[in-house]
């Protein structure tokens, strides 16, 4: 007799989930997620921050650039600080830390692909070997990865320049701040258009043009849930950086590179995967995806 008195039978089968049961919020299905495979997305985290550290420092050196005469400009004339260096230091490496954190949740070439691949399949509530396919996934993309990386690079200093040359022209014409303002929102919209790429990217196989092109097409025709998501990982990504400055613990910044990209880049998949099932057809895109806009033209692809 299998148990004891029927109690304690583990060979007998149970309950089941019912047929009828209606399916989870997506919102709880994230947090499920986020607890299942909460070391999992650590150690991604940290191998994403390793693998990525050479481009990083230099970044933050360039980033640092930028930033010392704006902070240096913004502190001049204080006479309540005591140590107005420190402070200004203190200020640099904090902000150039988040700003670097900001470059690996929305792209940083191939080692973001592989760090992507990762993500996508735990928002689908899929399995992946962290390590092994993270270098997979970097050494399939790394053509396209790089391609996007030094064309971020290029459209962030063409923007700035520009942006800053209208900037100090409207100072003397006042009507040419519509342009410096055009120049802000179409950057934006540029920005926007990332949470879109890498997982595009690691998902279909299409060229670089195409990635861009689909990642416009889908940030103008879901552009308020593209707001939505773009403001909503915003906020989760200075959320250390706001208790750095409230409590003065500096600490808090280890977030960023031990899990808090790893959150942002769960969020941004699981909002991708529920696009990408909504206007791509996967029994269809098995070897590349028609164009979303029916662009019949170019190669039967995006």
């Amino acid at each position: 007799m299998a148990g004891f008195f029927g109690f304690f039978d583990y060979t007998k089968p149970g309950p089941g989930v019912p047929e009828d049961l209606p399916p989870k919020s997506k919102f709880i299905v994230f947090f499920e997620v986020l607890a299942r495979k909460f070391w999992k997305l650590c150690w991604l985290n940290i191998l994403y921050f390793l693998v990525s550290l050479p481009i990083l420092v230099i970044l933050y050196f360039v980033v640092g650039s930028y930033l010392i005469p704006v902070i240096e400009s913004a502190t001049k004339g204080v006479q309540n600080l005591k140590d107005i260096q420190t402070v200004q230091s203190f200020l640099i490496n904090a902000i150039s830390l988040l700003l670097l954190s900001g470059f690996m949740v929305f792209g940083i070439g191939p080692t973001t692909a592989g760090f992507t691949y990762i993500v996508r399949n735990f928002a689908r509530e899929e399995h992946a070997w962290v390590t092994s396919d993270f270098f997979e996934h970097l050494r399939k993309n790394i053509k396209e990865g790089f391609i996007t990386f030094v064309t971020d690079l290029l459209v962030i200093f063409l923007f700035s320049v520009a942006i800053r040359f209208y900037s100090y022209q409207s100072i003397k014409y006042p009507s040419v701040g519509i342009i410096k303002y055009f120049l802000i929102f179409t950057f934006i919209v540029y920005v926007m258009m990332h949470i879109y790429i890498y997982p595009m990217m690691v998902t279909y196989k299409l060229k670089v043009r195409h990635i861009y092109k689909n990642a416009f097409i889908f940030t103008v025709i879901k552009l308020p849930h593209t707001i939505g998501m773009f403001l909503l990982m915003v906020i989760v990504w200075i959320v250390p950086f706001l208790l750095l400055l409230t409590t003065g613990f500096l600490l808090v910044l280890l977030l960023y590179p031990l899990i808090w990209v790893s959150i942002l880049g769960l969020m941004q998949n699981f909002y991708t995967n529920y696009v990408f099932g909504e206007y791509l057809n996967p029994q269809k895109q098995e070897n590349q995806i028609e164009s979303v806009d029916s662009d019949k033209k170019e190669d039967n692809q995006l």
